[in-house]
């Protein structure tokens, strides 16, 4: 009696241990097993930043100071005080971070280019009038003549050479890595990719790609002052003429290009929450000294979807044929949930998707703004002429997919809507917002596990759902994910090296990406986000999203364990053990430097 009760009470206790472990498995994605051959040949993968959060040297060799460079220095805008005025140091330092990459086996590189450096206003002015308009705009002292600082940075600024040559140096080093060690066999090798690419029609590939982006959030402080930046359709020619000297002094070896950088993140937080520069905003959504935030952020939109459909037509007209590039936009893209099984919030989800994605890609693919965004807004949405709309229609060759999250979605047109969590945002019972409410807990459970970042929380199957959502709106018009990144809760230290959540969160969201794919989705590249811990906005310093960590005294670089898995990945290594994988060993900034000596 005893043995036969003995071994069901075995027999119970080893299926419950079976659940169990069948349970952990499914609840952490860690289990995950993917690797780079489950991609397509030619797929590209790479790592992004962007040129105002690592690059500093913010007034170094003829850049002017930029919105964000003012905005900065107001006391309470930026975390902590922080500033990028230094950074990462980018600028002085490039050449270590392109070893970097060299070492992590990248295939491309995805960075900006600053506007303030390559057109700087004030360049036209002696160095003395330079810096008292640099203390003008900084609020330091009174000027003599604010007039001789308000041109420059647009048609009427002279090119920064110095900053051509900065970025020249970038973008011929990316494509030599790997190449040939001197300066002048660097340059045949370069000469010799061009008359390839000319002569037989082929693409020679070499090196690590650029992949350019030509507006990321900054823009000379000027264009601000003079009238207005984003809010103005002048900034439309004065976009339009930053970018044709991009294309003239870098198309050449740039294939690919980004026009503007999240223009639906942008515009809220400049101009709905105020939280970015120019700091506009109005209640409910926030206390600015000026703005409305129910209409400004679709005016700024506006002339960003002009200023990238302009410049699309003269590089198609002028620069296309020769360069053979291709040009897109990215945006910023959550993917949206029903909060309840109710189809009022199934609706609301859907409302979410087009007021955030469907705002940015439907003119830029379909010539006009989605039909949910007309219903609700009315006359407050602007209107694209006839001409406009031509233009505007197809100015793309690709997506620009930059997404890290998943929300709760819930309807407030025949529900009340109150924000009362610190996921969710004021404002939702409003057309701007598309009377979504979003949030990323229900009924005090989190969507997912949380991150460094307030409305970051990590849901992988997301990424296969916001790929597939612009598969089936956008008959599979060809898609980058442009960013995807892990920030490490605040006070992580176990981060500064050991960053097994970060190497998780990458393994799941690719092995989504990955399925996307084999489903049909024309997804031809991802970019992680980012190389090294960087200034990230208003956070400053305090969220990380690096795989690489920088020191804040000396800015030396050092790989965090999910490098090393990432230099395991690119090999095609199993990415459930990195201890697995005989990795080359990643530099840190003081190993490359004792080697350049």
């Amino acid at each position: 009696m005893w043995k036969k009760f003995s071994s069901t009470i075995t027999i119970v206790f080893l299926i419950l241990c079976a659940a169990a472990n069948s349970i952990v498995k499914a609840s952490f994605e860690d289990e995950v097993d993917i690797k780079r051959s489950d991609f397509p040949d030619g797929f590209l993968f790479g790592a992004a930043t962007s040129s105002y959060q690592i690059e500093g040297a913010n007034l170094e060799d003829g850049r002017s100071l930029c919105n964000w460079d003012v905005f900065c220095h107001i006391k309470g805008s930026i975390a902590n005080g922080d500033s990028a005025d230094i950074a990462e140091d980018h600028y002085n330092r490039y050449m270590e971070d392109i070893e970097i990459l060299h070492s992590l086996g990248v295939d491309a590189y995805r960075f900006s280019i600053s506007w303030s450096r390559v057109l700087p206003s004030m360049h036209f002015l002696s160095p003395f009038e330079r810096f008292h308009c640099s203390c003008f705009f900084l609020s330091w002292v009174v000027v003599f003549d604010k007039h001789i600082c308000d041109y420059g940075g647009g048609k009427f600024g002279g090119v920064n050479q110095a900053g051509i040559l900065f970025y020249n140096k970038i973008i011929d080093n990316l494509l030599s890595r790997g190449a040939m060690p001197n300066d002048y066999l660097i340059k045949c090798f370069l000469l010799f990719k061009q008359i390839c690419f000319i002569a037989d029609n082929s693409k020679f590939s070499a090196g690590i790609e650029p992949f350019v982006t030509i507006h990321h959030f900054d823009y000379p402080q000027e264009l601000e002052n003079r009238y207005g930046g984003w809010l103005s359709h002048l900034m439309q020619e004065d976009f339009v003429h930053f970018a044709e000297i991009c294309f003239q002094s870098f198309g050449d070896r740039v294939k690919y290009w980004c026009t503007i950088n999240e223009p639906n993140l942008f515009s809220e937080f400049a101009y709905e929450r105020g939280t970015y520069p120019p700091a506009h905003c109005s209640p409910p959504f926030g206390n600015c000294s000026t703005g409305n935030s129910d209409v400004e952020p679709l005016i700024a939109v506006h002339n960003m979807l002009l200023g990238h459909a302009k410049t699309v037509k003269i590089y198609r007209e002028r620069f296309k044929s020769e360069q053979r590039g291709v040009v897109g936009i990215v945006v910023h893209s959550f993917m949206y949930k029903p909060l309840t099984e109710d189809k009022r919030d199934k609706e609301a989800a859907d409302r979410a998707l087009a007021f955030n994605i469907a705002w940015i890609l439907d003119p830029v693919v379909f010539g006009d703004y989605p039909p949910e965004m007309r219903h609700y807004h009315g006359s407050e949405l602007p209107k694209f002429a006839s001409e406009e709309r031509i233009i505007l229609r197809d100015s793309i060759d690709f997506i620009g997919i930059n997404h890290y999250a998943t929300l709760y979605a819930k309807d407030c047109i025949y529900s009340s809507c109150i924000c009362n969590d610190s996921s969710c945002t004021k404002g939702s019972d409003r057309a701007i917002r598309g009377f979504v409410y979003t949030a990323a807990e229900r009924d005090g459970v989190p969507i997912g596990e949380p991150t460094g970042m307030a409305r970051f929380f990590v849901v992988p199957r997301g990424m296969e759902e916001i790929v597939e959502y612009a598969k089936k709106r956008y008959l599979n018009k060809p898609m980058f994910v442009t960013e995807n990144g892990y920030s490490s809760p605040l006070n992580k230290v176990e981060d500064y090296h050991h960053d097994v959540k970060r190497i998780n969160y990458l393994k799941s969201y690719l092995a989504f990406l990955a399925r996307a794919i084999r489903n049909g989705a024309d997804v031809r590249g991802y970019f992680l986000w980012t190389l090294m811990d960087d200034f990230e906005w208003v956070n400053g310093y305090s969220v990380r999203f690096g795989i690489y960590r920088v020191d804040p005294q000396t800015l030396n670089r050092t790989p965090k364990l999910s490098a090393s898995w990432f230099r395991n990945f690119l090999s095609n290594c199993s990415l459930n053990y990195v201890e697995s994988c005989n990795s080359i060993s990643l530099m840190n900034t003081d190993e490359s430097r004792a080697q350049s000596e």
